[in-house]
């Protein structure tokens, strides 16, 4: 492994002239080949035939359905290369990507990633970095599969004063969801998302809810201009979710999705007297709420604005087409552009409060939908508190805009 400049090895970007940059060709190096990577080169190689320099992928010898054999071993020589304009990096994790997105804007080069655990935890100051050197940082891969948000927040709603921005945001989880909607049990469901590529052998960060938290945490932060939000995003998953559950919530005319959601509360009668709420959680959502609205592995990303109102993207969001679609989008903009692919952020790490909503309780036979709001971190207590009505099954939110 080579070792990083020392001056890649603070928590703080560094200051500009420590950064050497290079003169950039406008070829494009991809860093890892496979589902995403693959189905970036393929659309690559199809579209803009010559624009892809360098592939570094971990076996050059294992065969691959692509027309490409020129494969790199060291993805460090691929980010080295001269020729190599935008850096496009297809390996996930927060190790090697890290070190091979943090060489690249070093050398003022344009990085497209996909890599949201990365973005979240790390986006705001590799994006600093990066307009230090005069490079871009650009992912709308790593929010909502194929529909552009990030782009939208960066741009057009550069300005607005946006009070909540939110949805389902996970592809896998609401194809579970929807499968469970027309009968097939929790097992099964995930089983058939696996099958068709929509999710992982390991699915537990899609279905424990970190993916949902990780992409709601990067547009929270885009949203409402601040570094990072903390503490870590109140969250639950939908492995406990049963039919049961489902059924009893198509009674009463709701949809069961996954739901993240930032939101800001007003505490008193001032603009800037407020407190913002986030979370990811099972919730049921009336069928015509636009949080009902995605099918399968859809996404769809409300954004409400003060001037703006309410808008909604939806979109393909899980799948490694829907992915490469987005990234492919990345790299040609930035080789269009010379600007920062990201919106600027401000002040202090944005600090959110549990979500609150009104529940559904499900007891064994029936349930009530209580009145009062209840914090995603209080539903224990919500179960507890419901015991002498008889045995609770759970106790899943129900979602509410706000007045």
């Amino acid at each position: 492994m080579q070792t990083l400049p020392r001056v890649l090895c603070s928590s703080q970007p560094p200051p500009r002239e420590s950064v050497r940059t290079t003169t950039r060709a406008n070829g494009v190096g991809l860093l890892g080949c496979g589902t995403v990577g693959s189905g970036v080169a393929r659309r690559l190689l199809a579209s803009h035939p010559g624009l892809i320099r360098a592939i570094a992928v971990r076996d050059p010898r294992k065969p691959r359905d692509l027309a490409w054999d020129d494969f790199a071993a060291d993805p460090f020589d691929v980010v080295d290369d001269p020729q190599v304009r935008v850096v496009v990096e297809c390996i996930g994790g927060l190790g090697l990507a890290r070190e091979l997105i943090l060489r690249a804007i070093a050398r003022g080069k344009d990085v497209v990633t996909a890599n949201k655990d990365l973005i979240a935890t790390e986006g705001p100051w590799l994006a600093a970095f990066a307009a230090r050197t005069g490079a871009s940082l650009r992912y709308e891969a790593a929010v909502g599969g194929a529909i552009p948000i990030v782009r939208a927040l960066g741009g057009a709603l550069a300005a607005e004063d946006v009070v909540e921005i939110g949805g389902v945001l996970n592809g896998t989880t609401n194809f579970v969801l929807s499968a469970m909607e027309g009968g097939a049990d929790y097992a099964d469901a995930l089983a058939e998302a696996q099958r068709l590529g929509f999710a992982e052998a390991d699915p537990r960060s899609d279905v424990e809810g970190h993916d949902a938290a990780h992409k709601l945490a990067i547009l929270a932060g885009l949203a409402f201009r601040r570094p990072a939000v903390s503490p870590p995003l109140a969250r639950r998953g939908i492995a406990g979710i049963t039919l049961d559950d489902v059924r009893a919530g198509a009674e009463r005319g709701l949809r069961l999705k996954l739901v993240a959601v930032a939101r800001k509360v007003a505490l008193g009668q001032a603009q800037d007297d407020v407190v913002i709420e986030a979370g990811v959680t099972p919730a049921f959502v009336p069928e015509d709420h636009p949080f009902a609205q995605p099918r399968g592995a859809e996404n769809v990303v409300r954004v409400l604005g003060r001037g703006c109102g309410p808008l909604v993207f939806s979109g393909r969001g899980a799948g490694g087409d829907a992915t490469a679609s987005a990234v492919v989008a990345d790299v040609l903009a930035a080789l269009e552009a010379r600007e920062r692919g990201v919106a600027a952020h401000d002040g202090e790490d944005l600090v959110a409060a549990p979500l609150c909503a009104p529940v559904l309780v499900r007891f064994a036979e029936g349930s009530v939908v209580t009145s009062d709001p209840v914090s995603l971190d209080r539903l224990e207590a919500a179960a507890h508190a419901y015991a002498g009505r008889g045995e609770v099954r759970s106790v899943i939110p129900v979602w509410r805009d706000a007045a």
